[in-house]
């Protein structure tokens, strides 16, 4: 499979060029891995041409996923935007923006605030259901996909998730009506 993929190098390139235009070698690499671990054959290549649809979603998973793990820790500290042209994230180091008059530091700090109580609750968990909360929220996955992958039942994940969102909710409900 890998060898047939291999043909398509420059479409694969092309497609993640269009996330990122300096790291795109790394992140088709890594689609290459992930491939290789987790696909197939039929779903790359559809009556003998290459599926361009499934493996513009995986270059762009790879890149979100390698984005998240790479920046979350610092993502406290930096605003995030979303550029109109491709609707992904970047950091304000990555582009200039220009500052408009309605900008309020001061909801910049109280969001900062808001952000890092409900980051400090989520960390008073015990481990089994913070690891499992940050695992969800963090990683895009969905209930059934974390179920398989890690062999807890799917009713457990649920109604742990469930639980926690609505706590997280009861804390912290009035502070974020306060934000918007």
């Amino acid at each position: 499979m890998l060898e047939k993929l291999f043909q398509h190098h420059k479409q694969l390139i092309e497609y993640a060029k269009i996330f990122d235009s300096s790291y795109y070698e790394d992140i088709v690499s890594e689609t290459y891995l992930k491939l290789h671990q987790y696909s197939s054959e039929e779903k790359c290549f559809t009556n003998g041409k290459l599926n361009k649809g499934y493996l513009f979603i995986v270059i762009r998973s790879v890149y979100l996923s390698q984005f998240y793990n790479k920046y979350n820790e610092e993502s406290l500290n930096k605003k995030i935007y979303v550029t109109d042209k491709t609707n992904m994230f970047v950091t304000e180091q990555q582009i200039d923006i220009p500052i408009e008059d309605d900008f309020d530091e001061n909801y910049e700090i109280e969001w900062y605030k808001f952000r890092t109580k409900c980051e400090a609750e989520v960390n008073s968990w015990d481990m089994y259901d913070k690891k499992l909360f940050t695992i969800y929220r963090d990683n895009d996955i969905s209930m059934r996909k974390l179920a398989k992958e890690t062999g807890i039942s799917f009713v457990s994940i649920f109604h742990s998730l469930k639980a926690h969102k609505k706590k997280l909710r009861e804390l912290f409900q009035e502070d974020y009506n306060n934000l918007k």
